[in-house]
């Protein structure tokens, strides 16, 4: 590795240069770049001298001020190194201006900066050390960059531009502070507003927006903490902290701090999960507020928010700053259009009738075209044409087909889980876990390049994982290996023990490292800490399943500031709080639960009462829920998983397809839907058509990687060869071959002993009963009830009827159970008499 030379004014030395130094020095060392404080002094080196230099020069640094703009000396440094780097012998240039009165747009930057770079103002010469690391990471992690056309590709919308168009224009209405996209995440929301904003002369073609993301766990403290890290600041008084503001106390902060970055005619671009718009369709008080004035200040355009949810009319009715946009699916002469655009783009030669066959398939998702044509490109029209479910189940299979090709790769999926567990990660950070690895240097251009991954930031220095992989990987619970653990947890006790230097750290690494503080209890500065903070650690603790009691302490520690948080943020953590109180079957419950308004209410106690055994009280709780939000999806996952286990299956049926169908690659879906064929008796579905049914969710599931998705194809797959093909023997062969991998599994545990019970195995059922015993006997278990169901079939197996009843009749099931598990019974009976 080569040098940095930092191009600058020696008037700027002891203001801010000589701070950059001495960060970078810490975090590179002394040698690593050119500084003419310990290289040589203006005046007393030739141009020659400077050239050799900057020969010996990776990346080239200009610091933009007033004085540097008027240097000759920094004149003849910015043209030997475009010199250089136009004959590919300096890899980078990264011009920072550090004069808050000088703007990308100053005449004196040359052209051809001012269009290619991103030229940005940075206050802190902390962030700014901190940017130009990132910088020289990126360098070592370019191999062979692939820069798609598709990223700059833009088709149809042409009502959308011009309805955002004429709201901008509009004399009779306050001028908009911000816009808000609204769509599913792919559908082309972010290229629409920026072709409008060029459109409308707001923004220049070279231009792009500085760009965050908050998700539905983060709030107004979240933006702050990122605002700052983009470089503008912000001042607290002294023993003040983000988490005991007030709201409008906030608001103000944050309005100081985007009208700096007005002033640097800047656009910040949010990418909301949550956060700005809730799944309820509202816009949050603290972003309405922030936008009321932000137009009392003429701040103009100030925002552009990206949101997966829709907007409420009533909202923007009471905010005319606020202008939002539905982006629907495109219209059938735009995929059209866009197909056939894109075919060229790739020199495919298609003919009519195949392009117009291809269309037909189309749902109108941007991505989904641009996918199936480079689909084509590698393989060809007549395999598209043989299987064209390529096309139409994109939207369900993508995930799983981005992540075949590394289905083999360890370290693939390692660095899969890593990047995971961060919202997002700087280039620095990554570079220090992963201690300068090739290997994963290379996967992380290869997850950039297929979009697995994308960056943010002001410059692109944070990736984070494009969040339907992270859902996945999530949910599929991908492990981080132990070089790499071992290399997080000593990050974060090197936090721990430097905390005091916490504004010489990335944002990424602050959101991180608290929250891992937080969730292993550590003693951590209440001024550091905002409520996502809490939030986050509270929601990891709770997914692992047995952390309920941390997540009780938690939630205590920060409803003390209840007041001064945004209440979605507060409900958020109290739905945790609840849920846990639930899981633990605590009365405490009941008492919290009532701080909690509209379905989330009804739906707690439904998952509370079926964690104490009530099915039928939760089942009602659960109706009303749904009948208060039809929508509301959790509330259907957790009906469909008590019927189920009530073996009221025809009930559960139509709900269980539904939950399917709007998300295919989710493995309990398919599990739940799969026991409702098997068990259920529909009546407008024939024996032949849940066969079929079941066969496809069999296949379905075989292309989700991960433990569980395996486990449950397991116990699909004897399911389906016991009640469909009554096929005995190769029940047999799947629990002699495969079931041992899986001892602790509740399901495969229950599925061996149905298979055992039918085959009449005594010692088999035997032995699978202790097994289910051994995990289950105590009465605290959610699968305790199965255990006593197991029990009461083996003693009527083993003639003590009497027995098999009492334990039946103490049973808190639904009498749709009860009845079968009687008819068990009496079927052993009658064969004793």
């Amino acid at each position: 590795m080569k040098r940095i030379f930092l191009s600058h004014s020696s008037k700027d030395k002891s203001f801010y240069i000589e701070n950059v130094v001495a960060n970078l020095t810490k975090l590179l060392g002394p040698d690593k770049f050119v500084y003419d404080a310990i290289t040589f002094e203006e005046g007393q080196e030739t141009s020659q001298e400077i050239k050799k230099w900057l020969e010996h020069t990776d990346l080239f640094v200009l610091f933009i001020s007033d004085t540097a703009l008027n240097s000759d000396w920094i004149k003849q440094e910015i043209l030997q190194a475009k010199d250089l780097f136009d004959k590919k012998q300096l890899q980078k240039i990264y011009p920072i201006i550090i004069d808050e009165k000088i703007t990308h747009e100053d005449a004196r930057i040359p052209k051809w900066m001012s269009d290619t770079y991103n030229i940005r103002f940075i206050s802190q010469s902390s962030v700014a050390a901190r940017k130009i690391h990132n910088r020289l990471i990126e360098l070592v992690w370019e191999r062979n960059p692939k820069i798609k056309e598709k990223d700059n590709f833009f088709v149809g919308r042409n009502e959308l531009i011009d309805s955002i168009e004429e709201r901008i224009d509009s004399y009779n209405k306050v001028f908009p502070t911000a816009l808000i996209a609204t769509g599913l995440k792919e559908i082309g929301r972010r290229s629409l507003l920026r072709k409008a904003l060029i459109k409308t002369s707001i923004i220049t073609e070279s231009y792009f927006m500085p760009t965050v993301s908050l998700d539905a766990h983060q709030s107004i403290e979240d933006l702050i903490l990122l605002l700052k890290d983009l470089g503008f600041e912000y001042q607290l008084s002294k023993g003040q902290s983000l988490m005991t503001l007030s709201r409008d106390d906030k608001v103000q902060i944050v309005l100081t701090m985007l009208k700096e970055m007005k002033e640097a005619k800047d656009i910040l671009l949010i990418i909301d999960e949550g956060a700005i718009v809730s799944p309820t369709r509202e816009i949050s008080d603290w972003f309405i507020k922030l936008n009321d004035e932000l137009s009392k200040e003429n701040n103009g355009m100030t925002l552009c928010v990206l949101s997966k949810h829709r907007t409420k009319f009533q909202d923007l009715d009471k905010a005319e700053s606020i202008f939002s946009i539905h982006v629907p699916e495109l219209l059938v002469n735009e995929r059209y259009r866009l197909f056939t655009r894109y075919i060229r783009l790739l020199d495919l030669d298609l003919n009519e009738d195949d392009i117009r066959f291809v269309v037909t398939f189309f749902s109108g998702l941007p991505t989904e075209i641009l996918y199936t044509a480079e689909y084509i490109k590698q393989s060809n029209i007549g395999s598209l044409k043989r299987d064209t479910s390529i096309i139409t189940d994109f939207s369900d299979r993508r995930v799983s087909r981005m992540l075949l090709k590394y289905e083999k790769n360890n370290k693939a999926y390692n660095l899969l889980a890593l990047i995971a567990t961060f919202d997002f990660i700087s280039y620095t950070l990554l570079d220090e876990i992963i201690q300068d690895n090739s290997e994963y240097k290379v996967l992380i251009d290869d997850f950039l390049t297929s979009g697995i991954c994308e960056n943010l930031g002001i410059n692109g220095e944070y990736i984070c994982l494009n969040s339907a992989i992270k859902n996945y990987v999530r949910r599929q619970q991908f492990k981080v290996e132990k070089d790499l653990e071992k290399a997080l947890k000593q990050h974060v006790k090197e936090f721990m023990e430097g905390i005091n230097d916490v504004n010489e750290r990335d944002i990424s690494d602050v959101f991180f490292s608290l929250r891992e503080a937080i969730s292993e209890n550590r003693d951590v500065d209440s001024r550091l800490l905002i409520p996502s903070h809490y939030l986050k650690s509270m929601k990891e603790l709770y997914d692992r399943k047995d952390k309920d009691q941390d997540v009780v302490y938690l939630a205590d520690r920060i409803l003390v500031n209840e007041e001064f948080m945004d209440e979605q943020i507060a409900r958020e953590i109290r739905y945790f709080l609840c849920s846990s109180l639930a899981r633990l079957k605590e009365n405490r419950f009941k008492e919290e639960v009532q701080k909690i308004k509209g379905p989330e209410h009804n739906f707690l106690f439904g998952f509370y009462y079926r964690h104490v055994g009530r099915d039928a009280d939760a089942i009602n709780s659960l109706q009303k829920a749904l009948a208060e939000r039809p929508k509301f999806g959790r509330a259907k996952r957790e009906l469909v998983l008590v019927y189920n286990n009530n073996e009221e299956y025809d009930k559960a049926l139509n709900l269980a397809k539904e939950n399917y169908e709007s998300n295919r690659n989710n493995e309990y879906h398919i599990q739940a839907y799969f026991q409702c064929l098997s068990y259920g008796k529909s009546e407008t579905l024939s024996f032949e058509d849940r066969k079929e049914k079941a066969r496809l969710l069999l296949e379905d599931i075989k292309q989700i990687d991960s433990d569980k998705a395996k486990s449950m194809s397991l116990v699909m797959n004897i399911q389906f060869n016991l009640y469909f093909n009554e096929n005995f023997k190769e029940v047999q062969r799947l629990i002699a071959e495969e079931a041992y991998k899986y001892p602790n599994d509740i399901f495969v545990l229950l599925a061996c002993f149905d298979v055992f019970e039918k085959l009449s195995k005594k010692e088999e059922l035997k032995s699978t009963l202790e097994a289910i015993r051994n995990l289950h006997e105590n009465p605290r278990s959610k699968y305790h009830r199965d255990y006593l169901k197991c029990l009461a079939i083996y003693k009527a197996i083993e003639g003590d009827i009497t027995k098999a009843r009492q334990i039946t009749k103490g049973l808190n099931i639904s009498e749709i159970a009860k009845r079968s598990l009687n008819n068990k019974i009496e079927k052993y009976e009658f064969a004793l008499k």
